[in-house]
């Protein structure tokens, strides 16, 4: 099986020749090249995304992973920021951030237009990045649409602790808020639709039950997370859901049905969740990704450790209807040597 055979079996749970691996490398592939992060992420031609640099450190880091599945893009949670009239700066060898969120004043909200990809700020360079990954790796590696979850979206437009303050004082204007930042995400995930996208990957680490609660997340996230799925089936496209949040807890685990009853095909469990106990309560139900922890293990290595853990994720929830990753995305300045090790393991597991 190639890599692109290999995450659609496993999305649709069935049999895969090994478990496959997707890393959601999002500016890690920066490291690879030794590039500036200003030069590829807001200093190209015209001083905009470079899109050929972008795909070229996209295309190095697969080639020493060998990855299953790509983000396709060097992907920064600003992308959208400057478009609507916000900050963001670009550490030389960082990774960039939000100085300014563009709907720091709440007023602004009320004549911003949904960001095209094809045109406005530096979409179009993403874009372009995008497509040249999709030519290059053809069918040996599946290409994700990585778009930002309700309230995570929600949070990089807004600010995290004004979104907090909408959610509790102001439900109304944050549902328009989040109508918003659901539109935007459905704007991307159609572009990349059509730039050869193969699923799409809603990142949603601001839409953790331990932070706004159950009833915020049922809520707000729950029913702008089923907007998306609608959006994405029209598409063609499966999508992988990525919250935060002990999911295994007997105070968050009916979440989890909650959100199998929006239509997602897999769910990515962050480094809180027992992959044993998930395996055995959904793992009829969808795929399961995760979850090698990046703080405890990615990053202290060594390598032989991070093997054995990649290992046990696999024992636990595999091998078919699964998907090895980290815990989370990764960045700038995770050690590429560990990150290999993560990735070799799902070969080394057959043996």
């Amino acid at each position: 099986m190639n890599g692109r055979q290999r995450i659609l079996a496993a999305l649709a749970r069935q049999p895969v020749d090994r478990p496959p691996v997707f890393p959601r490398d999002l500016t890690l592939g920066m490291d690879m090249l030794d590039a500036d992060t200003r030069e590829v992420c807001a200093g190209g031609p015209g001083g905009t995304y470079h899109g050929p640099l972008s795909a070229e450190c996209v295309l190095s880091l697969w080639r020493y992973l060998g990855q299953d599945a790509l983000v396709g893009s060097i992907h920064d949670l600003g992308l959208d920021t400057e478009a609507l009239g916000g900050v963001v700066d670009f550490p030389t060898k960082g990774v960039p951030f939000v100085r300014k969120p563009a709907f720091a004043d709440p007023s602004c909200l009320r004549s911003a237009e949904i960001p095209r990809m094809d045109r406005d700020g530096r979409l179009p360079g993403y874009l372009d990045a995008f497509k040249r990954v999709r030519e290059t790796v053809g069918e040996n590696a599946a290409m994700a649409a990585n778009v930002e979850g309700p309230l995570t979206k929600a949070a990089i437009l807004r600010g995290t602790q004004a979104l907090m303050t909408d959610l509790i004082g102001d439900p109304e204007y944050a549902n328009q808020l989040l109508d918003f930042a659901t539109r935007t995400s459905i704007r991307h995930m159609e572009y990349l639709a059509r730039a050869g996208a193969d699923f799409v990957f809603v990142a949603s680490a601001a839409d953790n039950p331990g932070i706004v609660g159950p009833k915020l997340f049922q809520s707000f996230t729950l029913p702008y997370l089923a907007r998306l799925v609608e959006a994405a089936h029209a598409l063609g496209l499966p999508v992988v859901f990525h919250p935060h949040g002990d999911f295994t807890s007997e105070r968050f685990a009916p979440l989890v049905d909650e959100c199998i009853a929006t239509g997602i095909k897999g769910l990515q469990f962050s480094e809180e969740c027992d992959l044993y106990t998930v395996k055995q309560r959904w793992g009829d139900q969808i795929t399961i990704l995760g979850n090698v922890d990046i703080l405890t293990i990615l990053k202290p290595g060594p390598p032989q450790r991070v093997r054995s853990a990649a290992k046990a994720c696999i024992q636990a929830a595999g091998p078919d209807g699964f998907v090895l990753m980290a815990s989370c995305s990764l960045h700038r300045g995770e050690n590429l040597r560990h990150v290999k090790a993560m990735t070799n393991a799902t070969t080394e597991s057959l043996v």
